[in-house]
This record gives C-alpha cells, structure tokens and sequence, in this order.
C-alpha cells in the first residue's frame, strides 16, 4: 500500500523541481525529504528524479507516475471531505415517514426547505407511513425521522421525539349541513353523527383524539367508513357519509361540498417529529438540530408579527 505522505512529498518536489524549495513548502528539512523520494523510488521500482548538482527533472517514468500521483492524493482528499460531511451531518441519506395529514402543515414544508438548504447533499426520501408503524420502523432503522401527531401514549424510550407544531382540532362537515353556517360549533353538537376515521393502524393520534372528544362529551360514537388517506376521509364528508375531526391544516385540502369548522375551546394537538434515541446518524441528529432552528425561528417571526395590545 501506497503511503499518502510519500506521494505528497513527490507531488511537492515534481512541483517545485527543487527539493530545497519542497522542503520549505512542506515544512521539514531536505535530509527527511531525499530519504522519503528514495524510499518511494525503491517501493515502486523506478527512477522518479534525475538529479544533478544544478537541476532535478522527472524521468520519463516519474512524469507518468505523476498523474497517478495527483489522482490518487485528490481521490484521499475526496474520501477525507466527504466523512467530514458525514461526520457532520451536511451529506448522507435519511428515510422520512409522514402521515397522510402532515404534508398540509406548513411546519413540514418549511422544516424540510431549511434543511434543503442548509444540507443540499443529503438525499431525502419520503415514506407514507401509518402513524401505528412509526416507532416500529424507526427502532428497526427502516426510517431515519418520522413526523407525525402526538398520541395518548408516551413514545418507548428508545425513541426521542420533540413537538415541532400545535394546531387546532376542526370538524369536516358536509357544505350543505347545518353546521357549514357557524364559526365554531361545540363538539357535542354532533352527538348524532357519524365519524369518518382512519382504521386500525392509522391515524391513532386522531382517532385517540376523537375517543378523548367523546369521553369528554359523554358520546358513544356512531362508526362511519374508514380511509387510510386524509384526502379521502375528506372525500367522504363531501360524499355526506359523516363528518369528519382534523387537524386544522387539513382545510388546505378545499374540496367542494366541505367546509371546516372549528371546534370551540378544545385543546390543539401537537405534531411531533421522532427519531432514535440511540445510535441515530449524524445526518439524522442535524436534521433534527435544524428542524428546532427552523421552528424556533417561525415562532419568533409570529411573535414578532402579532399586534400589540
């Protein structure tokens, strides 16, 4: 194997064509300098330099060797900035799952732009996943991050988790309900009607809202159809099968014959953004450092464009 030290010092001396002159670029004496380029020259078998008291030139051989040479060094540059990259977290891969409902949060698009820009050679891929699955699959390492929204349950300890949005809950009703008139409605109100949710597996944080809602409210829910998908839950309530809880980003979807009510004083529900406590990449670890810039810089920006009072 090929010392790197010894090809940098040929590389310098090729350069300069004066080992004096090396020398001095490379910071050591000559002496070192003439043994290190006669070791390389007896390590590959030929003549690099042909020396004489007023000039060193390459040999036809060293002048070959040279490229090489220049390749190799720049080839261990290379390697060298790009683990320096990885060790940072600027350059890598992550695997990132979503629920169905999170791409409408504002949150999610300007999180993953900042990271876009602030790490452009890190390559993204993005994964519908059933929110059920996400502490699963990012235990097993099948995903890197996962955002999703707040369940009941606390996370298992060997996935990290931090809240990166709260928003509030709205009903989906039919247009053409007398409910599509108010400005907010009382989740009791709609004792009567039938809730379009996600079925087993998806969708937990919403459907444990919905059951928390109707514990609260002393309801029994009346079951309506099932989709694994927002937009179709939302397709449902326009089809006038029931109505449907959300969150409020979801009014970005602006279906006709739906029109999204808030529900009045409930608690919002937070969007959480997880990942391995343990053993998570460099690049995982920066995306979660940036996520936080980017959240604490948006909610500095609404503190700043509130009014005073």
């Amino acid at each position: 194997m090929l010392d790197l030290r010894r090809l940098r010092y040929f590389v310098t001396v090729a350069d300069e064509l004066h080992f004096g002159r090396a020398a001095e670029r490379l910071h050591i004496a000559q002496p070192p300098l003439t043994r290190q380029i006669s070791a390389l020259e007896t390590e590959l078998g030929i003549r690099l330099f042909e020396r004489s008291t007023r000039a060193v030139t390459l040999t036809p051989e060293g002048a070959q060797f040279l490229d090489h040479a220049r390749q190799v060094l720049d080839a261990a540059l290379s390697a060298q900035t790009s683990a320096q990259r990885l060790a940072s977290g600027e350059a890598g891969r992550l695997a990132i799952g979503y629920t169905s409902s999170i791409p409408m949060s504002r949150v999610f698009s300007e999180i993953v732009r900042d990271f876009g820009r602030r790490a452009p050679e890190v390559a993204l891929s993005f994964r519908e996943v059933g929110s059920a699955d996400h502490h699963r699959q990012i235990a097993a390492g099948v995903l890197d991050i996962a955002f999703g929204w707040a369940a009941a349950e606390p996370a298992p300890p060997e996935i990290a988790q931090h809240v990166v949005a709260s928003e509030p809950l709205v009903a989906a009703v039919p247009s053409g309900s007398a409910y599509a008139a108010c400005e907010s409605i009382d989740f009791a109100a709609l004792a009567h009607e039938a809730f379009i949710t996600y079925p087993p597996g998806h969708g937990w944080a919403l459907n444990a809202a919905l059951n928390r809602l109707c514990a609260q409210a002393g309801i029994t829910p009346r079951p309506g159809p099932t989709a694994t998908q927002v937009a179709t839950l939302v397709a449902l309530v326009a089809a006038e099968r029931g109505v449907a809880i959300v969150p409020a980003s979801v009014a970005a979807l602006q279906m006709p014959g739906v029109r999204y009510v808030p529900l009045a004083g409930e608690a919002p529900l937070e969007q959480t953004l997880l990942w391995r406590a343990h053993n998570a990449s460099n690049c995982a670890l920066r995306f979660v450092e940036l996520a936080r810039e980017s959240v604490h810089k948006s909610v500095h920006k609404s503190a700043l464009a509130a009014p005073s009072s």
